[in-house]
């Protein structure tokens, strides 16, 4: 009889969770992490996909036969954020041993450790032009490092607290954050400087993007909900309702025209974005999703969760 019985007199009964029935659009499961899948990224034809987990691990993926290219030491600790440069040429990673980690794909060594972050990497993007890699970090800074030299180039000075995402706007002239602020900063990339603040309506946002034409952001958090803002006026568009517990990636698909979500309640799903309507409700993940991204032809959506598995879904 166990502690509980012995206490209360009643006998335990054993919780078993309910088989997730798995949607009819997946197209592969993706195993080899050993805990939680934290990110996914594709590559920018879509042939590849860079995974980081709770693991210590970066991993290398080819999406057509979904085995494993690459697996990735150096971390001390979980790898809470990966990203795929648009040349091809380099991966990255941030972790919460407080550094970022540039990778060759091709040989899956370490090329650069970046070194200045006081404390957990919770978001890394390279820029659209792949020379520039940014980071954010829960020491309140956002840092540039040249991604030839590894070296930090700037560092943006605002938040208060917390930076939980950044973004790069497509023409790489501005970059977005936010975290553990009721706020969206926008950035000036070349000067630095903090050029708009946009109410989220939120206590703490997960993620953040760009839409294709940088003429929209969406973003989402704990309150549940993706929300669409005007990129110029910070004006809410469309708030997008129908997860059950916090959003933890939102992803535009290659036109602009959807988003893709995953959040803590199991689900990955993909929205109309000018109408705000749900589109599908993909299920099959057994623990919460952490990350989405979208192929560059807009036809398979890739999530990574805390059943430290990778699926790969249709979109029709």
């Amino acid at each position: 009889m166990g502690f509980l019985s012995k206490v209360f007199g009643k006998k335990e009964v054993e919780l078993k969770r309910p088989k997730v029935q798995e949607d009819v659009n997946l197209i592969k499961t993706m195993e080899g992490h050993q805990d939680r899948v934290l990110g996914v990224k594709f590559n920018a034809d879509g042939t590849k996909l860079v995974s980081g987990g709770f693991d210590e691990l970066v991993m290398l993926w080819d999406v057509a036969t979904g085995k494993p290219l690459h697996t990735m030491k150096g971390h001390e600790t979980w790898v809470e954020c990966i990203d795929y440069s648009r040349d091809g040429r380099r991966l990255a990673s941030g972790s919460t041993d407080s550094t970022v980690r540039i990778w060759d794909p091709a040989t899956g060594n370490c090329v650069h450790v970046c070194k200045g972050h006081d404390t957990a990497v919770r978001m890394v993007a390279f820029s659209p032009d792949s020379r520039v890699l940014a980071s954010c970090s829960r020491d309140t800074t956002i840092r540039l490092w040249d991604v030839e030299t590894g070296r930090e180039t700037a560092r943006f000075l605002g938040h208060k607290s917390y930076i939980e995402c950044l973004a790069w706007s497509h023409d790489g002239k501005k970059i977005a954050s936010c975290g553990e602020e009721p706020v969206i900063k926008i950035w000036d990339v070349e000067s630095g400087r903090n050029i708009a603040n946009y109410q989220t309506g939120d206590t703490l946002s997960h993620a953040v993007v760009f839409s294709p034409d940088d003429s929209r952001i969406a973003f989402c958090g704990r309150d549940a909900k993706v929300k669409i803002l005007d990129a110029v006026t910070g004006e809410i568009l469309k708030v997008l309702i129908g997860h059950e517990d916090g959003v933890r990636s939102v992803c535009f698909n290659p036109d602009g025209s959807a988003v893709a979500s995953a959040a803590n309640d199991e689900s990955v799903r993909l929205w109309d974005v000018k109408s705000g309507a749900l589109l599908h409700t993909y299920r099959g993940h057994t623990h919460e999703v952490q990350s989405v991204d979208i192929s560059s032809d807009g036809r398979i959506i890739a999530s990574g969760s805390d059943d430290f598995k990778i699926k790969l879904w249709g979109i029709k």
